[in-house]
């Protein structure tokens, strides 16, 4: 990796100077707006205009971080007769900071442990998806079904030789019985589901406990809230790992009727029709810990799969956690997928494959969003207070014209984000795919971490620290 103060050529011919930085003390949130900032000096994108580097911004200062995965082991888990894989904790589906911790420390959220689909069982275990999975290609493999979903707080190490980053505090998830919970598919007949098999292909048993999670916050009273996406939901979460409550959409609740942990239909009933494996994947938090804020991943399946196939319109919802309600959503529109350079350097991305993976909360009004496909990931800013709440008769199910079956760069009815590009990785070296977590520890600082899906295709977790001289907004 880049000894300290290596100067790079970057692929678009910018100079990184990447070493290390003494970041200087600052509120994770609660940016003033009328402090000098980057996004004064960027130019804005029209809606549905594709996508433009930024403009008007010197370059940050950008150093990387390795994880000692030593700790982080799994061990070996062998297929009979077929494959060995060598896994480790996928530490970067979700990020963040509080303003009361340090600057080099941060918390991190893994998925639902090692797993991959029953077609590719040829590939990656070496046997055939008749033999692990009774033929049933769209179902999937737990190689660790007793995996935990967990919280883990990570500390930036500077003063070696090179830089690392290590794991100084694990919380499992746990029911309200304090058992830890399982990542296992729930049993779900209000919207789509996936079985589960061993790697001796016995299917696995749904589990109503079960989370896929993919996004955190922590708030100052040391509580969690995480993003999940089987149901997709949000959920609060005790100091010690314990679910407080569950929120689903309407109907979901009843599916989970047996979990040992309160679930409440506290999302519009229209959230269930979200695309298989894209529920809720990013998760922040208002300055004073009034609203909640998240974005489902990719377009609702609504009216159907088809549909979230070609459609770019997102839904961003806000939520009281003191009310546990939802309040208002809003219509983020996807970047089209030629606009994500080094994806298309490698084939040819559909716009299914545009998706977001995480957001964070700037200030009271502006939002910062990861919008990625695997290989290019973009950061924008956009503004709640420039832009008109989705009108409530979307969420109707019985609604012919939805949300996402509009199309065309101004929708009638519906106001959409004006998106400010702020940076793309498609401008610099050295960043890794799958970028899922955003860490803000000062409001010039951001840390990027990916998720490596557990290392079962050899992929490696690396973090990134981009140091601004002025902040975004």
């Amino acid at each position: 990796m880049p000894e300290h103060n290596d100067t790079v050529e970057t692929s678009s011919e910018r100079t990184v100077t990447r070493r290390s930085v003494v970041l200087g003390a600052g509120a994770a949130f609660g940016l003033s707006l009328g402090e000098r900032s980057i996004l004064a000096g960027l130019k804005r994108m029209p809606t549905g205009q594709t996508s433009q580097s930024a403009i008007g911004i010197d370059d940050p200062e950008i150093e990387f971080f390795d994880v000692d995965e030593s700790y982080l082991t799994l061990g070996d888990v062998t297929f009979r007769g077929g494959n060995t894989l060598d896994l480790a904790v996928g530490l970067g589906s979700g990020a963040c900071t509080r303003d009361m911790d340090p600057n080099d420390l941060f918390y991190t959220i893994a998925d639902r442990g090692p797993n991959f689909n029953c077609s590719d069982a040829p590939s990656v275990a070496n046997k055939s998806v008749d033999s692990l999975c009774d033929g049933n290609s769209g179902d999937k493999i737990f190689t660790n079904p007793g995996y935990t979903p967990s919280i883990y707080t990570v500390r930036l190490d500077t003063g070696g030789p090179s830089n690392t980053a290590m794991v100084t505090d694990t919380i499992p998830l746990k029911d309200s019985n304090g058992n830890n919970i399982t990542a296992i598919s729930n049993p779900l007949e209000v919207t789509t589901t996936e079985g589960a098999y061993s790697i001796n292909g016995n299917q696995i048993p749904y589990d109503p406990n079960g989370m896929d999670i993919e996004g955190v916050v922590r708030l100052s009273d040391g509580t969690f809230w995480i993003a999940e996406e089987y149901g997709p939901s949000i959920a609060e979460v005790r100091t010690d790992g314990r679910i407080i409550a569950r929120h689903v959409p309407t109907g979901v609740d009843e599916d989970l009727a047996d979990a040992t942990y309160p679930v409440k239909p506290s999302l519009p009933a229209v959230w269930r029709r979200r695309k298989l494996n894209r529920g809720i994947e990013s998760l922040g938090v208002s300055p004073d810990e009034s609203r909640l804020v998240f974005a489902i991943q990719s377009p609702l399946a609504n009216p159907d799969v088809e549909t979230s196939e070609s459609s770019r319109n997102i839904r961003i919802a806000t939520f009281d956690p003191a009310a546990g309600e939802m309040g208002d959503q809003y219509l983020y529109r996807l970047d089209l997928p030629e606009t994500f350079e080094r994806d298309n350097e490698n084939g040819e991305p559909a716009q299914s494959d545009v998706k977001i993976s995480e957001l964070r909360v700037l200030d009271d009004t502006h939002l910062l969003v990861l919008e990625r496909v695997s290989a290019t990931t973009k950061l924008y800013v956009v503004s709640m207070a420039d832009t008109e709440p989705i009108p409530s008769t979307y969420d109707e199910l019985d609604r012919e014209e939805t949300l996402e079956s509009l199309s065309g760069d101004t929708i009638e009815n519906a106001d959409s984000f004006e998106k400010t590009l702020v940076f793309s990785t498609d401008d610099y070296d050295g960043f890794p795919s799958k970028i899922e977590g955003i860490a803000m520890p000062t409001p010039t600082t951001m840390i990027l971490i990916n998720d490596n899906d557990f290392g079962y295709a050899d992929a490696e977790t690396k973090i990134a620290r981009i140091e601004y001289q002025e902040p975004i907004v």
